[in-house]
């Protein structure tokens, strides 16, 4: 039996303005590598070449990184995909979830996952400009996991 009923919880939270900022970018970097190894302007340099090749390739990975960048939620737990990695971590594992609140205008820390063997997740790729928007998708992930907690028999 699943902890949390999958109907309840929703598939994905993702910044669609991050995902088009960073595609653009890897777009930008792409393109201007190519044109550079098209027009072969510096065929004699092997540093160039690679210099190039690299760009492209870094370019692609941004291009095709960027479309999945975010959180996907399972009734098992939740999967941050981030531009380099992915982690997927199960509501068992996670002890708090920490809104970065504190004293003050600014945030002590920043929002994240407190696991239960002590280290703190950040969450990145939800990041936005807008608090209101951070804050109401932490409560939803905290919402989540305090079910969770309710119904698992291996987190009481």
């Amino acid at each position: 039996m699943e902890p949390t009923s999958p109907s309840s919880i929703p598939s994905s939270i993702h910044r669609p303005g991050q995902q088009i900022v960073l595609f653009l970018v890897g777009c930008v970097f792409a393109l201007l590598a190519a044109g550079a190894l098209i027009s072969g302007s510096f065929a004699g340099d092997p540093f160039g070449i690679v210099l190039y090749v690299v760009l492209g390739a870094g370019g692609l990975w941004i291009v095709f990184r960027s479309r999945g960048l975010g959180v996907e939620i399972y009734s098992t737990g939740l999967t941050e995909r981030g531009l380099g990695r992915s982690k997927v971590i199960p509501w068992c594992a996670i002890d708090a979830v920490s809104t970065g609140a504190g004293p003050g205008l600014a945030p002590a820390q920043a929002p994240g996952l407190v696991l239960k063997n002590g280290k703190r997740v950040g969450l990145g790729a939800i990041a936005s400009s807008s608090s209101r928007i951070v804050d109401r998708d932490f409560a939803l992930i905290k919402s989540l996991h305090a079910t969770h907690v309710a119904e698992c028999p291996n987190c009481a």
